[in-house]
């Protein structure tokens, strides 16, 4: 997505801190610590999907649901791993990438906002789904598996595109 004006910026900005407290959008000296809150944002968002997935997979069990509990199974898998991850990728470590940096482009750092929004917007849709999914289980409806389903295909969009972030970052000037 392209941002046209600076104003365009600043509702992603504010997209973003309404999630995260003190969001500072990249700000010089900042960073690091905003790379994290958006790396916590991911896992704390990620953890309520496969909570809902859990409990579906726990009363499936015990209806002896076999494909919803398989499904339910899938899905958790995906999040464990999108979880990973985000735990693993390069710039979470004590050393993150911005530790480096000296100057970064505006319209780089402008990509970086939009794109943490967007990760965070994908995440919200998959809870919604995972939520959807645990109230369709509840109702005994026959949309659950397709609802299971389309969560898991949110959760490994997302996963796909979390990853793109790290070409944003290594995109990123000294």
């Amino acid at each position: 997505m392209m941002i046209g004006t600076p104003a365009d910026i600043i509702k992603y900005t504010r997209a973003v801190q309404i999630l995260l407290k003190g969001y500072s959008g990249y700000k010089k000296g900042k960073r690091i610590e905003t790379d994290k809150q958006i790396r916590e944002e991911i896992v704390r968002t990620s953890i309520r999907a496969r909570q809902h997935m859990q409990n579906i997979h726990d009363r499936s069990v015990d209806d002896d649901n076999i494909q919803a509990v398989r499904n339910a199974r899938s899905c958790m898998q995906e999040i464990d791993a999108l979880i990973e991850d985000v735990e693993k990728s390069s710039s979470g470590t004590t050393h993150a990438f911005f530790a480096g940096q000296r100057t970064v482009s505006n319209k780089d750092l402008k990509a970086l906002i939009v794109h943490d929004h967007e990760v965070i917007e994908m995440l919200t849709g998959a809870v919604n789904l995972s939520n959807d999914s645990e109230r369709a289980l509840q109702q005994r409806s026959e949309e659950l598996i397709p609802t299971i389903q389309r969560c898991q295909q949110m959760i490994s969009s997302c996963r796909g595109f979390y990853t793109e972030r790290s070409n944003l970052l290594s995109g990123l000037k000294n």
